[in-house]
């Protein structure tokens, strides 16, 4: 039965607290909070640190039962230039975050840019050790693999041949925000997420079951609406075709991540009345008032 994983790449914010997020104070954690309102995470900490059992337990512990992480591979696999080498501690690793148990989505392997077409059988070798039971997403940097010539038709067929996932990151909302336009320590923000993040075509392709979107929007987050529109028709067509899509919002600060989720999922709900994802209040940001909704 398909779902929509939909969520940000962090679970805490201190400007998140007295506002979508009960007081530091309380005893509810940032991640029980953070479970109340969004379905799925895009875990980017195990991809510096994998994280141990008691971790992982006190994670699983803190979560319902349908939530889903969706957790990067360390860079020590990722960005070893021998994923061929690695099969070992691909293992060990997902061994590890399988304590998880049900909570565990699905892992993402994210690799440089240095990763390029004649390192594909490297990558297939990786592939073979994944359990066919887990759901694998793999981003891709360099150029030849967007230009869709015979290396991207290469990683597509290898991808689909493990029913592995190819990532789709799209900074076009973020690439199309003019810092100039702002100033200050704003300014600054944007021209740094700007350097950092890849500027790569929006290639839009399901080589597996569960397709992975990482949006990353404008600092304006009513200019995001654009580049996002797009999305509200292909998770619903992948719905259709009883896919499991996720996409997780990014934004060049991401504490004002969920309320660009939540401008999405107000639009998707108004676009498929018939099938909308139940509601959920976000509190008022810079005096808007939105919902979002994100439970299957």
């Amino acid at each position: 039965m398909s779902r929509v994983n939909i969520g940000c790449p962090i679970w805490t914010h201190d400007a998140w607290f007295n506002s979508i997020y009960p007081p530091k104070s309380s005893k509810v954690s940032a991640l029980q909070s953070y479970s109340g309102l969004f379905n799925s995470v895009e875990c980017n900490s195990s991809f510096y640190h994998l994280p141990n059992l008691d971790t992982l337990k006190k994670w699983r512990e803190s979560v319902p039962d349908n939530f889903k992480f969706i957790l990067k591979l360390p860079r020590a696999i990722s960005h070893s230039g021998q994923l061929n080498a690695c099969l070992d501690e691909v293992k060990n690793t997902i061994a590890t975050l399988k304590w998880l148990g049900s909570n565990l989505g699905g892992v993402m392997l994210q690799l440089p840019k240095q990763f390029t077409p004649l390192h594909l059988n490297q990558l297939g070798i990786l592939l073979e050790a994944i359990p066919t039971d887990l759901p694998i997403s793999v981003e891709v940097r360099h150029l030849a693999f967007f230009q869709k010539g015979e290396h991207e038709k290469a990683l597509n067929q290898l991808l689909m041949s493990h029913k592995a996932n190819r990532v789709i990151m799209d900074t076009r909302a973020l690439f199309a925000c003019e810092a100039t336009q702002y100033t200050g320590s704003e300014q600054a923000l944007i021209l740094d997420v700007q350097r950092k993040k890849p500027r790569v075509p929006t290639n839009v392709i399901a080589t597996g079951n569960a397709p992975v979107v990482r949006f990353v929007g404008h600092q304006d987050i009513k200019k995001s609406s654009v580049f996002y529109q797009p999305w509200i028709t292909k998770i619903k067509q992948w719905c259709d075709e009883d896919k499991s899509p996720s996409i997780f919002f990014h934004m060049p600060d991401n504490k004002d991540a969920p309320w660009l989720a939540a401008a999405f999922i107000q639009d998707y709900n108004l676009t498929y009345p018939q099938s909308p994802l139940p509601e959920l209040v976000l509190a008022t940001r810079q005096n808007h008032h939105q919902q979002i909704s994100i439970f299957d």
